[in-house]
């Protein structure tokens, strides 16, 4: 995981290559209740569900769903912890 000082805009990594979305989706909700609210996730994966299953689980959890880019043959989507 990425450094988590205050004011430190870089992303928190999550991981989830090798995962389905479900799994995925499990770590991501791990990862979440240390961060502070508005902080940026950047999700790593390898599941092409991913593209289709993280904005909609953002939709539902009230979690912001920035964008997905492709590098090296990796989804990375980006989301931003919601508001308490």
């Amino acid at each position: 995981m990425a450094s988590e000082a205050p004011g430190d805009e870089s992303p928190v990594m999550v991981d989830n290559r090798g995962l389905l979305c479900a799994q995925g989706i499990l770590r991501l909700m791990r990862a979440l209740p240390p961060l502070p609210p508005g902080r940026l996730l950047r999700v790593l994966s390898t599941d092409p569900a991913a593209e289709h299953d993280y904005p909609a689980w953002c939709r539902n959890t009230g979690h912001v769903f920035l964008r997905h880019e492709r590098e090296d043959g990796l989804i990375v989507s980006y989301i931003r912890k919601r508001a308490p």
